[in-house]
């Protein structure tokens, strides 16, 4: 009977501990969203830091993302946030139609007064640390390059490992 006792007297213990260690490992902290969206923006910035002629005197980003990405909104609003820290300009969601019909782009040229960031693919490997990202970066006719950049997720955090496909014009 004694022993009966203390397993209903410790029955709601540990009851309690595993419901505790079950709401600490739930995803809450932006730590992880940022873990999430890390290997976007380090695409992002190598696409921005490449042909850096397109960059002259751009005035403002925008970002669009393909509908098969697979980010959340609170993602892609990480990345905006990110991208006008970093480079501390205007952040727009405009397609290229939009920024024409916003009139932002040289009136004289069809050249754009900032850079349109489209997130295109992303391709997950079946190794879950490895994914490639489609990203392209648009100012001209003359002036736009897409790049497949293939990320893995190494020593605690996203690194760049290689490049497939590029298209420049």
């Amino acid at each position: 009977m004694a022993i009966k006792a203390k397993s209903l007297f410790l029955l709601p213990i540990v009851i309690v501990m595993l419901l505790a260690s079950a709401c600490t490992s739930v995803n809450t902290g932006s730590s992880s969203s940022k873990e999430l969206v890390a290997p976007y923006l380090l695409a992002l910035d190598e696409l921005i830091s490449t042909d850096t002629a397109l960059n002259t005197n751009m005035e403002y980003i925008s970002l669009v993302l393909n509908e098969g990405v697979p980010l959340t909104k609170p993602d892609k609003q990480a990345i905006e946030e990110y991208l006008q820290d970093k480079y501390n300009l205007r952040i727009y969601n405009y397609t290229y139609e939009q920024l024409i019909d916003q009139k932002l782009y040289e009136q004289d040229t069809t050249m754009l007064k900032g850079i349109l960031l489209s997130i295109e693919k992303q391709n997950q490997s079946d190794d879950q640390n490895k994914m490639a990202i489609e990203v392209s970066k648009y100012r001209a006719n003359e002036g736009a390059i897409a790049i497949e950049i293939i990320l893995a997720y190494q020593q605690g955090q996203w690194e760049i490992i290689g490049y497939g496909q590029m298209r420049q014009s």
